[in-house]
C-alpha cells in the first residue's frame, strides 16, 4: 500500500510540474502575441529583450490565425511564433518570404486554408496583403518550394499530416503571391 502511496505522490508531483511549464510556455506565447499586435505602431521607448527577435505578425483572418513572426526558424523561434527562413526574401522584398511553423500550434488552422484566402504579413515598415494561389504535400527535402519565382511570393510551411503523433514524414506548402503592399504603415490593420 505503501508504494502505491509513493507512486500517487510522485504522479501528482509530476502532474503540477506539466501544469506548471505549460501555464509558463502559455504567459511568454501571450506576450509575443500582445508585442506582434502592436508591431506595426510606432514603437516609443525600449523593447524587452526576450522579445526583439519578434519582426512582425501574419494574419489569415479567414482562419482566425495571428502569429508573431520571428526572426529564425529554431527551436526557441518557433515556441515563440512562426519563423523567418533566414536566405528568404523579407515581406514586401523581391523573391519568395519564406516562413515556418508548427502544424500543431500556430500553423494549425493551415489545414482549412483555400486559394483566394488573403494572407496579411505586417512589419514596422507597412502591411504587406498576399493571395493563396495554392497548396501541395511534399517530401522534407523539397526546398525547391522556396525558390524565387517571377513576382514576390510567400511560402508558408507546416508538418504533415497534422493529425500526426511524432516527428512527421511530409509537409504542407502554402503558396500566395503578393497582391498589394502599405510599405508606408498607413493602411488600418484590424
Amino acid at each position: 500500500m505503501r508504494a502505491f502511496a509513493d507512486a500517487e505522490r510522485l504522479l501528482w508531483t509530476l502532474g503540477l510540474v506539466c501544469i506548471g511549464y505549460c501555464l509558463l510556455v502559455g504567459a511568454e506565447a501571450r506576450a509575443y502575441r500582445s508585442f506582434a499586435q502592436q508591431i506595426d505602431r510606432q514603437q516609443t521607448g525600449s523593447v524587452d529583450p526576450a522579445i526583439r527577435d519578434v519582426i512582425g505578425r501574419i494574419e489569415i483572418p479567414a482562419l482566425s490565425l495571428s502569429a508573431p513572426i520571428t526572426s529564425d526558424y529554431d527551436v526557441d523561434s518557433l515556441r515563440k511564433g512562426v519563423g523567418h527562413i533566414p536566405g528568404t526574401a523579407m515581406p514586401g522584398g523581391l523573391g519568395t518570404v519564406g516562413l515556418a511553423g508548427h502544424r500543431d500550434t500556430f500553423f494549425r488552422a493551415l489545414r482549412k486554408v483555400t486559394p483566394t484566402m488573403d494572407v496579411r504579413l505586417i512589419d514596422k515598415t507597412g502591411t504587406y496583403h498576399y493571395v493563396v494561389d495554392s497548396t501541395e504535400i511534399v517530401t522534407p527535402n523539397k526546398v525547391e518550394v522556396l525558390a524565387i519565382e517571377d513576382r514576390p511570393e510567400l511560402t508558408l510551411i507546416t508538418c504533415f499530416p497534422f493529425d500526426y503523433v511524432g516527428a512527421a514524414p511530409r509537409r504542407f506548402i502554402v503558396r500566395a503571391h503578393l497582391l498589394s503592399a502599405s510599405p508606408d504603415g498607413t493602411l488600418a490593420v484590424q
